[in-house]
């Protein structure tokens, strides 16, 4: 399975870890998360009991991720419940062409923002950026059983 398509299946809960900037060459940002089917795995992260999952953008225009409190549902029916998303047009977008310079960006640099959401437990994931992510699971979970 595309580790993109692994990443965003039905049931499937992430943990949002960290970012870091300019990791590597051709990576402007890394965002490192845990994943699992079991949202009790997340919250107590036990050694080998949660994926651990390398999200590569070569370039962004803005990234955050907010506390769980302070965030709002994200149309969740256009994301059917998965934790990632992908929106053409957001509210995220629709502040950032009003407040800054991206879509003069867009026009300069002939490309399109789009927004890329990651609803992790306790906190909301945002990456705007124009190219799409590389996905890489870095980590897989061992079987417990």
């Amino acid at each position: 399975m595309h580790h993109t398509k692994l990443l965003s299946r039905k049931n499937y809960f992430l943990a949002f870890e960290n970012f870091i900037a300019a990791p590597a060459p051709g990576c402007a940002l890394r965002l490192i998360c845990h994943g699992s089917e079991n949202e009790t795995d997340l919250l107590l992260n036990l050694d080998g009991t949660v994926d651990r999952w390398q999200i590569d953008f070569q370039s962004y225009a803005f990234y955050s991720a907010t506390a769980e409190d302070f965030s709002f549902a994200t149309a969740p029916e256009l994301h059917e419940a998965s934790a990632c998303y992908i929106h053409e047009d957001s509210g995220l977008l629709r502040f950032l062409k009003q407040s800054t310079n991206l879509e003069e960006q867009q026009h300069a640099r002939s490309v399109s923002y789009r927004h890329f959401g990651f609803a992790c437990m306790e906190h909301q994931v945002d990456v705007v950026s124009a190219h799409a992510p590389s996905v890489q699971l870095v980590e897989e979970k061992r079987n417990t059983v």
